[in-house]
């Protein structure tokens, strides 16, 4: 038990906060939903991590709850980011999305079930299209620039998180440290995204065609 405290909880903690830089920059952007998505997964994935500690594998709910929620949490993290990216002027529009968003995150989590991701990655990829459609082939005249340091940051852990997930059978990792190195970085790559497109109230240039932005928190 102590082993495990020391060594494999710690490692499972340092990946549950390692979101709270995100959730910082969503309090700093007034994006209340996303701030209570952030809240709620790391609470969920702290109540995991301690039930997995239980002889019982159970923290009022199992541990196979615990991380049904989890993922859920993960995919909605994700779609909510690329909302940000997309960056639409029409607010009404934005609340939409966000919650059709945390909606489908839920049903695709319930589709696929424990241990498949199909459907999950199905929607995290066309959320992503969407945002390489938008800024790439149609940019709209009014759209807020990317901040170009931020956003070679996301898109490089973003790939390393890719090939983490992917080839982590491969690896001669011990399967808790690559899991660990993964949301680390997966929680780097959140930060690093919505650092990229600070909202324009927060910004201290007006938005024009250039594709950096200096914000507040540079």
């Amino acid at each position: 038990m102590a082993s495990m405290v020391t060594t494999g909880f710690v490692l499972k903690l340092a990946a549950d906060l390692s979101v709270i830089p995100s959730i910082y920059i969503m309090q700093r952007n007034k994006r209340h939903f996303e701030l209570f998505i952030g809240l709620l997964h790391v609470f969920v994935a702290v109540c995991f991590n301690c039930a997995q500690l239980t002889t019982t594998n159970e923290l009022f709910l199992t541990v196979v709850q615990w991380h049904a929620m989890l993922e859920v949490l993960y995919v909605s993290f994700l779609y909510l980011l690329c909302v940000h990216l997309l960056a639409l002027p029409y607010e009404n529009v934005n609340i939409t999305l966000r919650y059709l968003g945390f909606a489908l995150a839920w049903i695709v989590k319930v589709k696929d079930g424990q241990f498949r991701h199909t459907h999950s990655l199905l929607l995290v990829a066309v959320a992503f299209s969407a945002v390489v459609l938008r800024r790439l082939v149609v940019p709209g005249a009014r759209m807020l620039p990317l901040h170009r340091t931020e956003a070679m940051v996301a898109a490089l852990l973003a790939a390393f998180c890719t090939a983490v997930f992917f080839l982590h059978p491969s690896l001669p990792i011990a399967p808790t440290n690559i899991e660990s190195l993964f949301y680390i970085c997966l929680g780097g790559f959140f930060f690093a995204g919505w650092k990229s497109v600070p909202p324009p109230e927060l910004a201290s240039k007006k938005f024009d065609d250039c594709d950096i932005v200096f914000s507040e928190y540079n």
